[in-house]
């Protein structure tokens, strides 16, 4: 299918999506507090009277009451709130599977998260949310919960708490979070649909039959419709969070999650009992508050600098992309290829926005390996070994570029000394975030939401290597090698690589690829000289 038309139609699922979730959730809320905020009238006259309410609206008043089923006879027509859960579950899981399991996993995996296959991870993906499902619903309908409620909730917080790491430790973390919101909406519309709708069903048969009404279905169906409404916010967070990836793309995004879960919840009970218990409604409240608080300022210390729009960008400098041929004075020069031997492996087809889609002439691929007439580009080239007790305080000025362009990094290995600047650029016309993966240096997680938005990092410590991701697009991975001194390349689209300016002497020259791994070779340099070396790399069994 075309990209443009494909994008079109999730932006109207979306939509869809969207305008019934609000409808449902306004049902839900709507009464929830209804139910909390009716006054028995010593004056009603209707049998099974529970209470009834005076509302003003639209120039008119509403008189609402409620009415047990059973000693009421039951009206000619009822509404059931219904369709509006049936139609948002039905256009969520429509967008699950269009954003997730199409496109090989585009958006599903992330290499850096787990090496799960597609397929695995789709079968994780349904699997979680239907186990989840006959979990909870076990859970609730055991005897252990209807007499002790509190170890039920219990469960099913841990349940969720077990639920979100796991996944955010298998799938890429927005596909996680989706997940983790279906499976909570699937928690909710099963609720309406299998539970709430049939007993509610049953009640009003067998009021209409004269029979004796259960009143346990009406409050095991309240019971789940309680459960649903403060599902509501985390819900929501969930849907919103698509959008915001210093929360499914932090390192502690399972963690995250929970915390805003739990303070959507602790929000909603300070609306459901104000009326009632103002002094639970205000702790809860407090809580609530508190807990996003904590969570802003948890992810701001991981955030760094904000990227800075500009109206144009320089291209790399040129001696990133071109090979020295010369040595100073005394100094020794190697120089080489780096060889792949065999046919260039297949990288995964990917399925890419269509801002994205329109840089490529024909379908897009990841780009970990380049493979041109036999050459292997994005090999660091290293010397590792005979700079013993030696240290170089000759950092350039000039920084190196790393771009995101195409939805891919360009380029996806780079090299910078320690302390050089290396200046990140969004080149697409759509949202991407920077966000690192480092044990040595500064994490950080900056949004770049513009085309050719761009910021600077300075790295302060040597590291093999500060690896960059955008959270957005999981398939997109950087690699940023930190050196404590510049005898090193990277090898270009011909495979080339070559380091100048090399003391005469004795070192252990080092080859690494990110796919194919590493190789070193012994080699002797001499002053004014040039040492040419080939490297060769083929496809692991």
């Amino acid at each position: 299918m075309n990209q443009e038309y494909f994008e079109w139609i999730l932006l109207l699922a979306r939509w869809l999506h969207i305008v019934v979730g609000v409808t449902w959730i306004g049902t839900s809320i709507f009464f929830m507090w209804l139910d909390r905020t009716f006054t028995p009238n010593p004056n009603s006259k209707n049998a099974g009277h529970v209470g009834d309410l005076w509302m003003v609206h639209g120039g008119g008043f509403y008189h609402v009451e409620k009415l047990l089923m059973g000693p009421t006879k039951v009206p000619e027509e009822l509404h059931w709130f219904k369709w509006e859960s049936y139609w948002t579950w039905m256009s969520g899981i429509f967008l699950l599977i269009a954003i997730f399991y199409t496109g090989s996993g585009t958006f599903l995996l992330d290499s850096s998260v787990s090496g799960v296959t597609y397929w695995q991870a789709v079968g994780i993906g349904v699997g979680s949310i239907l186990v989840s499902w006959f979990f909870y619903d076990f859970l609730w309908e055991s005897k252990l919960t209807k007499h002790k409620p509190m170890i039920g909730h219990i469960l099913t917080i841990l349940w969720l708490a077990g639920m979100a790491y796991f996944l955010c430790h298998t799938l890429s973390g927005r596909a996680a979070y989706i997940h983790i919101g279906a499976m909570l909406g699937t928690w909710m519309t099963a609720n309406v649909f299998l539970r709430i709708i049939p007993r509610q069903v049953k009640m009003v048969e067998a009021a209409k039959k004269g029979e004796p009404v259960n009143q346990d279905w009406g409050k095991n169906a309240k019971n789940r419709s309680t459960h649903n409404t403060y599902f509501t916010l985390p819900v929501i967070f969930l849907m919103l969070s698509n959008h915001f990836s210093q929360t499914y793309g932090n390192q502690w995004n399972w963690l995250i999650l929970l915390l805003i879960s739990a303070a959507g919840a602790a929000i909603r009970e300070f609306f459901v009992v104000r009326l009632k218990n103002p002094t639970r409604s205000k702790t809860f409240g407090a809580i609530g508050i508190c807990l996003i608080l904590g969570v802003v300022i948890f992810t701001r210390e991981n955030t760094g600098n904000t990227a800075v729009a500009q109206e144009s960008h320089h291209d790399a400098p040129a001696a990133q992309a071109a090979v020295a041929t010369t040595s100073a004075e005394g100094m020794g020069l190697v120089k080489g290829v780096v060889e792949f031997d065999g046919d260039a492996p297949q990288t995964e087809k990917l399925l890419l926005p269509f801002a994205c889609a329109s840089h490529y002439n024909g379908d897009a691929y990841s780009n970990e390996i380049l493979i041109k007439n036999g050459k292997l580009k994005n090999v660091l080239v290293r010397v590792v070994k005979g700079l013993e007790g030696k240290t170089f305080t000759d950092v350039p000025a000039e920084p190196v570029i790393v771009d995101q362009v195409g939805c891919q990094y360009e380029p996806r290995v780079a090299a910078a000394r320690v302390g050089q600047k290396v200046e990140f650029i969004n080149s697409d016309a759509l949202f991407h975030n920077v966000r690192s993966i480092t044990n040595s240096n500064e994490v950080f997680n900056i949004a770049m939401p513009n085309k050719n938005d761009r910021f600077t990092k300075v790295f302060q410590k040597p590291e093999m290597f500060v690896q960059t991701k955008c959270s957005v697009h999981p398939w997109m991975n950087a690699y940023v090698a930190v050196m404590d001194n510049p005898f090193y390349s990277v090898t270009n689209e011909n495979g080339e690589f070559a380091i100048k300016d090399l003391p005469p002497g004795h070192y252990t020259l080092e080859a690494w690829h990110e796919v194919f791994g590493t190789q070193t070779k012994e080699i002797d340099v001499k002053a004014n000289d040039t040492t040419k070396e080939e490297f060769e790399f083929k496809k692991k069994d």
